[in-house]
């Protein structure tokens, strides 16, 4: 390749990390204000229209946030996918860089964590399995205490719900 070719790659590629470190620091501050409890609930909010929720997110947002990434929220919102916005902003870098897909790692609760649990799951298990891991929390109050993690087709399940199964399961088949 030319000296030429070479300087307006490095250039090009120098222009497309910038956007997506721009697009991945937009990601984190919609995400960071996603996790207010009176605007996720206004978002999610089936009597609210469409405009009240965009006026909504766009008043939660910084000042200087893209547009392309805000129209993009709004459209996620609309369709009732907020809860995917971590998710595609991991994706997005992925697309980016040519990697293969993350590993997702769906925590699943008796209880609504909170943030500061919900980082602490982030920074085990991303030491654990490593960066690029997508995140997605969920509460089912079946489990009745503990957690569910699925990273891949890992499972682990500290869930009282399970330990109970499994008491009663070692029971029934000492009584037969």
């Amino acid at each position: 390749m030319s000296g030429k070719q070479e300087r307006v790659n490095r250039y090009a590629q120098a222009l497309w990390l910038a956007q997506l470190e721009r697009w991945q620091q937009a990601f984190d501050a919609a995400s960071h204000a996603l996790s207010e409890k009176k605007l996720a609930a206004l978002l999610a909010d089936s009597t609210k229209s469409s405009a009240d929720k965009a006026a909504a997110l766009e008043k939660a947002l910084p000042a200087d946030f893209p547009v392309e990434v805000a129209n993009l929220l709004k459209v996620m919102i609309d369709a009732g996918d907020a809860a995917l916005i971590d998710e595609v902003s991991g994706r997005v870098a992925q697309v980016a860089s040519g990697k293969r897909e993350a590993l997702k790692a769906e925590i699943t609760s008796a209880i609504e964590l909170s943030d500061d649990e919900k980082d602490k799951l982030r920074k085990r298990l991303t030491e654990e399995y490593g960066a690029g891991l997508t995140f997605s929390f969920s509460v089912d109050p079946a489990l009745m205490g503990g957690l569910r993690v699925r990273v891949g087709d890992r499972l682990i399940d500290n869930s009282v719900a399970t330990r109970l199964a499994t008491l009663r399961e070692s029971i029934a088949a000492v009584v037969r």
